[in-house]
């Protein structure tokens, strides 16, 4: 069997075109999973990542903490990209933050981009086919670099490893945005690809994040 881990990105700041690069925490969350996924496989046959910056940034961040020749430079493949999700919710991506006023602006921005995303998946838009489609050729190409004792990292975010989850196990796309929206930042999502074609073992890991700083706090654990 062959593996495929899919990482949602780092905490990416919000510029006037939505969601942008890394945070300095995006990063540290990146480089945790990358170290988190270089003791747990080793080494690694094939990366990849969408052409968005905050995904290209993740996947640099996890490759860099694997020893030299421990895994290949990634490659970009849109398929992997998110949706525009300021178009969808017609609104601008909240800061982010945690302060109450930061965290009520992210839950109404949530609300309108799941409702936009039910009304998307329903209007018969060929722009949603596409999409769907789009990820599911990227899960396939990532899957032929995922062969018997290969290992497999696509960085991508949360509503596309929610669309792959949610196509493997028949999840409705009324019920798609509930299971991207408590995707945590730079969490894995475990692929196991065998005869019986690609199944999930894990989904939104994030136990590499869930421990305390030196603050006592779990800083690394952010969904925004």
């Amino acid at each position: 069997m062959g593996v495929i881990y899919l990482v949602r990105h780092g905490q990416a700041g919000v510029d006037e075109n939505g969601y942008g690069s890394l945070t300095e925490l995006g990063r540290r969350q990146a480089r945790n999973v990358g170290r988190t996924l270089a003791a747990r496989a080793g080494k690694v046959d094939f990366t990849v990542s969408g052409s968005l910056a905050r995904q290209l940034e993740t996947i640099e961040e996890i490759v860099a903490q694997f020893p030299d020749g421990a895994a290949p430079a990634p490659v970009v493949n849109a398929g992997w990209n998110e949706y525009n999700l300021e178009r969808l919710a017609q609104t601008h991506v909240p800061p982010t933050g945690t302060s109450a006023e930061a965290t009520s602006a992210q839950r109404r921005f949530q609300r309108n981009l799941d409702d936009a995303l039910v009304g998307w998946a329903n209007s018969g838009d060929i722009s949603f086919t596409e999409y769907r489609d789009g990820v599911g050729t990227a899960l396939a190409q990532v899957a032929e670099h995922a062969g018997p004792g290969q290992v497999a990292i696509a960085a991508s975010s949360a509503g596309t490893i929610g669309a792959v989850i949610s196509d493997l196990w028949g999840i409705s796309t009324d019920n798609w945005p509930g299971v991207s929206r408590t995707m945590v930042n730079a969490s894995i999502t475990k692929l196991i690809v065998g005869k019986s074609g690609i199944n999930i073992m894990s989904v939104n890991d994030h136990a590499h994040a869930d421990i305390d700083d030196e603050d006592g706090r779990r800083s690394l654990v952010t969904m925004r």
